[in-house]
């Protein structure tokens, strides 16, 4: 390999700026770190505009077959488009919370109202069988058992109301969240009101300046929108269709909380794998209040829901949307949640996905094999495709 100035020009300047990282290491993580904040609105109102603009396709499609034959409606599409596509989401979030909410209050009510003496009664009960009364020997008596349970309780509600309090005074953080979401809605109407300006001005920047990796980039973004837009719509519809039958099947059993319980395995199954069980889990708190056996049977009742709903429906429904095997959307849920919570964790899965799809893909390419079959062969004209 031929030293010549281009190469020491270019160990210079690496050189220079290892030692500008080096130096001013604290001041740039600053200056990255307050311009990822104050761009956070925008990259938030992006999601936001993707997510909408799915339900805003449907509407632009149904608009089209209603009025291809009118010419000066065409020109209203987009716009009528876009505002029943923000309205669908307002209705369906406040239809969530005219549920949600009075359920969530009578039961909060209930456990601040717990009356102890029935405890007490239950566990005077259970010391009359001798077996479980040698256990509860060992972990104290009546009126400590009930007295630890009382406190626990108080605890509890002291941090609820605590965390309360603590929202209610915020009122710089509630205003400056306000603002936030505020921004982030109207620059997702600018996006969506430009999108195929903006999707050929972003293809004429990466086939400008990428060069000869122009086609890889749109191949990796191609997969990482086939997986996103898959994962949202199958999963929705997954949630939806399992939130139903829980509503339903709590309904026939005269279950408490029926359709909270519902929108709320609902919401969380938006999670794959461990989302529905959070929602389980919360609906059994919420039925403990009125009565265990229920709450027994309820947690009996969604284990059976649920093997009917991951062996039939799950797969038909949301299908190949993901692509990604059981072992590693668990891995992906994991490492997301410990990173971001529960945004981690809805963003992990079609990350993970795309780059599964990508190595799988490299796989098949350099070996003419199926990365989730290694013995079975892929014809080369499928690899050349």
């Amino acid at each position: 390999m031929r030293f010549g100035k281009k190469q020491v020009y270019y160990l210079l300047a690496l050189f220079i700026l290892f030692l500008a990282v080096l130096n001013y290491w604290d001041a740039a993580a600053s200056i990255v770190s307050t311009v990822f904040k104050a761009a956070q609105p925008f990259l938030i109102g992006a999601a936001v505009a993707y997510v909408v603009n799915i339900v805003m396709s449907l509407y632009e499609i149904g608009y089209d077959w209603l009025f291809k034959n009118v010419a000066f409606m065409k020109g209203l599409k987009r716009p009528l488009s876009m505002i029943l596509a923000y309205t669908t989401f307002v209705v369906v979030i406040i239809w969530l919370f005219s549920i949600i909410l009075p359920d969530l209050i009578a039961s909060i009510s209930s456990l601040m109202n717990i009356d102890t003496s029935i405890i007490k009664k239950l566990i005077k009960e259970i010391n009359q069988n001798p077996h479980i009364a040698r256990v509860i020997n060992y972990v104290g008596s009546d009126k400590e058992i009930v007295s630890q349970i009382t406190n626990f309780g108080q605890q509890i509600l002291k941090q609820v109301l605590t965390a309360l309090m603590s929202l209610m005074t915020s009122v710089t953080s509630i205003a400056q969240t306000f603002i936030n979401v505020f921004m982030s809605v109207i620059f997702s109407f600018y996006v969506l009101g430009n999108k195929e300006k903006l999707g050929r001005q972003f293809n004429l920047l990466i086939d400008t300046f990428a060069g000869k990796y122009a086609k890889k980039m749109h191949y990796v973004i191609g997969i990482l929108h086939k997986r996103f837009h898959g994962f949202i719509v199958g999963q929705t519809l997954e949630a939806m269709i399992l939130g139903t039958l829980t509503a339903i099947g709590m309904m026939i059993l005269s279950f408490p909380y029926a359709s909270t319980i519902g929108v709320l395995v609902a919401f969380t199954a938006l999670i794959p794998v461990i989302g529905a069980y959070i929602g389980v889990t919360i609906g059994f708190f919420l039925i403990v209040t009125q009565s265990v056996p229920q709450a027994v049977a309820f947690v009996i009742f969604m284990i059976i829901l649920q093997q009917f709903e991951g062996n039939l429906i799950y797969p038909r429904v949301v299908g190949g949307s993901i692509g990604l095997p059981g072992m590693w959307v668990l891995v992906a849920i994991t490492i997301g949640g410990s990173l971001y919570g529960f945004l981690g964790m809805l963003m992990a899965v079609p990350i993970a996905a795309s780059i599964y799809q990508i190595i799988k893909d490299q796989v098949a390419k350099r070996q003419s094999v199926d990365l989730d079959n290694p013995d079975q062969k892929i014809p080369s004209e499928i690899i050349d495709e």
